[in-house]
């Protein structure tokens, strides 16, 4: 049925995914061997599989409610069914019904939890991630089983057991591929042996004894104890293999590398010459992350590109950052160490801005005479705001990846005067790295 599962009905398909699922092989993964099992299904890489899960996991936590379900609903070599049908009587499994039981409480939490589902109008839903990765992964394990209807046996390395004793994979033995023997140890041999007459001389029926059958010699005679079979000729050798010519083969790294580098080299050319800040270094990165990653999808079904996997996750790494930093202005004032020490209120600027560096805000000798805003923006390294002890300060600091220590979040910090007279409100905003307003 597996053979033509393909051609089938979509009932018939569906039964056949279910009938033909994959078996976990622990010893071969790091955790429960959900991924290792699914590869050598459906006969790819099994990184591939956990990339694929561990992708869905961030981008909604699809990842983990379907590996905890594959953990339920897969069963192990030499186990009569699934965790979840052993707990529902249907069958004996090795693994323990304490464990099945978290395994179950920790799904229910796993779905019931985040942005997995919300409260709609309509009743309980799934939001638009986690819709989008059920229905990737989902639809990849589809294509994945029209590509590989018949499951292939086991590896050999697996083994399993019968009545507690290791025992070869049982849909890897290849009944009659080796002939009964004639002999076996126990079978009882003549005390002698009557040479054969002239086979022309008549026998005492007066027939000749061209007459009968010769005798066939058996399939399998170790020790030689056939006397018919002493005289026959030795086994001519065996041909020897055609000689295979190799054969081009493309480099489908290579190739998919070289058109991930035209393609971000296109998108700054195109972003050079109409003038555009809309092509960022983070979308330029992601273009050559999207070429990539077809490339991962295509060497999926073709077997090949495993070498991606190297730029892979440093481009990824480089695009996260990128996207968070924005874009960043190049000019030479803004790197490096400055101090800005302004001392009338016509030299205190409105907005400061840094690159990468150690910035200093240094208000110590300014006298504030009315109400004021200052805003600090930064990309790397370390801003500073230093006000005098009664100065009043309100304060909002933000760091994306980093540390915030200001006085006044949220309040007004008077000092040692209390908090009459003109307000002083600091803004900072840093990407990576600290940020700090205290008094000098």
């Amino acid at each position: 049925m597996s053979s033509e599962a393909s051609t089938g009905s979509f009932s018939d398909q569906l039964h056949d995914l279910w009938r033909t699922r994959p078996v976990r092989l622990p010893k071969q993964g790091p955790i429960a061997g959900v991924a290792a099992g699914i590869g050598h299904r459906y006969q790819v890489d099994p990184v591939l599989v956990r990339i694929a899960f561990v992708i869905s996991s961030v981008f909604g936590g699809a990842g983990i409610i379907l590996y905890l379900a594959g953990w339920l609903l897969l069963s192990k070599p030499g186990d009569q069914v699934s965790p979840a049908e052993s707990l529902l009587g249907r069958g004996r499994t090795s693994q323990s019904r304490t464990k099945t039981v978290v395994l179950v409480v920790a799904l229910v939490i796993a779905l019931s939890t985040g942005d997995l589902v919300y409260q709609g109008p309509f009743g309980v839903g799934m939001s638009g991630s986690v819709f989008i990765s059920f229905a990737l992964m989902l639809g990849g394990l589809w294509l994945l089983y029209q590509r590989q209807p018949v499951p292939p046996p086991l590896p050999a390395s697996v083994t399993q057991t019968i009545a507690g004793y290791p025992v070869a994979p049982l849909h890897t033995a290849q009944a009659g591929a080796y002939p009964p023997p004639a002999y076996s140890p126990y079978t009882t041999l003549p005390d002698h042996y009557e040479p054969s007459p002239d086979p022309g001389s008549p026998d005492n029926a007066g027939r000749s004894r061209h007459s009968q059958a010769d005798p066939t010699p058996p399939a399998w005679d170790p020790l030689g104890v056939a006397p018919f079979a002493w005289d026959l000729p030795e086994p001519a050798a065996p041909p020897e293999p055609p000689v295979e010519r190799p054969r081009h083969r493309v480099r489908f790294t290579s190739v998919i590398l070289g058109n991930a580098v035209l393609a971000a080299a296109a998108a700054a050319a195109v972003s050079s010459a109409v003038g555009s800040d809309y092509l960022t270094p983070a979308r330029i990165g992601a273009i050559s992350l999207a070429v990539i990653g077809v490339g991962l999808v295509l060497g999926a079904f073709l077997r090949r590109g495993y070498g991606l996997l190297v730029v892979t996750f440093p481009l990824l790494g480089f695009v996260v950052l990128a996207s968070i930093a924005g874009p960043l202005d190049w000019d030479e004032s803004k790197f490096g160490e400055h101090v800005w020490a302004p001392t009338s209120m016509s030299g205190l600027a409105d907005v400061y801005e840094g690159t990468a560096g150690d910035f200093t805000l240094d208000l110590t000798r300014l006298d504030l005479t009315e109400n004021r805003e200052v805003r600090i923006d930064g990309k790397f390294g370390k801003y500073s705001v230093i006000v005098p002890e009664n100065m009043n300060v309100r304060s909002d600091c933000s760091v994306s990846v980093g540390e915030a220590s200001c006085i006044g979040a949220g309040h007004v910090d008077g000092g040692r005067d209390g908090a009459d007279g003109p307000i002083l409100t600091v803004k900072m905003d840093n990407k990576f790295g600290e940020v700090s307003v205290e008094r000098g």
